[in-house]
């Protein structure tokens, strides 16, 4: 077995839409997909480890397991469409030490390979209809946004000439129908200035249409580390930061303003550190993976207006639970 199911908690959430494909909200349902990891024997990898997609209605606050498979990929990745009833998630092919792209239909219950390259995937998720990846295939050293045609089954590379623009995270905000990329320079990274001197990877924020059209820088920075960004409105960015990489502190939340380039600290009573987040499309609440003071970590929601915070996952007892993964909205 690659890897082990490490005892900490890491989230992989979707929140997804079954109705937005003019990029509105007002009709959206809105939902949490969950994936996460466990053992298949309950104790230890000796069984293999087993990916669990779960269904959150955030209207209904119902919590249902809608896949549950082996997996032994390098980084599980999950999403359901379910205007296609088709969930597509990676893995790693009996055999093989590296993942591929996989889709379990919904109705026949039948999983079917998409790809047979080598790749490595981070994120995965639909936007006006694309089903968007970061991705890096065989001999390539940068992780980008892709685009895969589930009818031809090849992916469309942000710019398939780059191999050195790293991906660190990659959104999409149903309000502003837009793709934030924060990226970074592989050659930047590994300059002797980063690693000797400033131990700070500049990041550089990048906002696209999800086709990939109308590609634009919106900000740089080389004063701290961004470990991830979102956007809460036209205006607003969320971001998580520490001041260095090598800095051993929890990462904290701050927002930066566009129109005047300041960046003002968010703090969520209770909560030590973030590790993935969205906003909600009004901007009015946060869904992040996090520990509180107590060194507790689950999925949880806050709202901004009402400064309440609730943790969401701890309320369902899932079957064999172990890890989750990863989160998007």
């Amino acid at each position: 077995m690659k890897k082990k199911l490490m005892l900490l908690i890491m989230f992989s959430i979707s929140l997804c839409v079954t109705s937005c494909s003019n990029g509105e909200t007002k009709d959206r349902k809105e939902y949490l997909q969950i994936t996460t990891l466990s053992y298949a024997n309950g104790e230890n990898d000796k069984e293999g480890l087993v990916l669990v997609l779960y269904h959150y209605s955030i209207k209904d606050g119902q919590m249902s397991e809608i896949l549950r498979t082996p997996n032994d990929s390098e980084y599980p990745v999950a999403f359901a469409d379910f205007e296609k009833n088709t969930i597509y998630f990676s893995d790693c092919a009996a055999g093989d030490n590296w993942d591929n792209l996989f889709a379990y239909d919904m109705e026949s219950k039948t999983i079917t390979q998409l790809t047979f390259g080598k790749f490595l995937f981070n994120d995965l998720f639909v936007a006006s209809d694309n089903l968007i990846a970061t991705a890096a295939p065989q001999y390539k050293i940068a992780i980008q946004p892709a685009i895969f045609n589930t009818e031809t089954l090849e992916f469309r590379y942000l710019d398939p000439d780059d191999d050195d623009t790293l991906s660190f995270s990659l959104s999409y905000n149903h309000a502003t129908q837009q793709l934030l990329n924060l990226t970074c320079s592989n050659a930047e990274m590994r300059s002797y200035k980063v690693n000797a001197e400033t131990h700070i990877r500049p990041k550089t924020l990048q906002l696209m249409n999800a086709d990939f059209s109308n590609a634009r820088t919106i900000y740089t920075t080389d004063e701290f580390e961004i470990c991830a960004a979102r956007q809460m409105d036209e205006n607003r960015i969320l971001m998580t930061v520490v001041p260095t990489m090598i800095a051993n502190v929890p990462c904290k939340l701050k927002v930066l303003h566009l129109d005047s380039s300041e960046i003002v600290d968010m703090e969520i009573p209770g909560i030590l550190e973030i590790m993935s987040f969205f906003p909600t499309d009004d901007a009015t609440g946060i869904y992040f993976t996090g520990k509180d003071v107590a060194h507790y970590s689950s999925l949880f929601y806050y709202d901004l207006t009402e400064q309440e915070l609730t943790e969401i996952f701890g309320q369902y007892k899932a079957k064999d639970f172990g890890n989750i993964i990863d989160f998007v909205y």
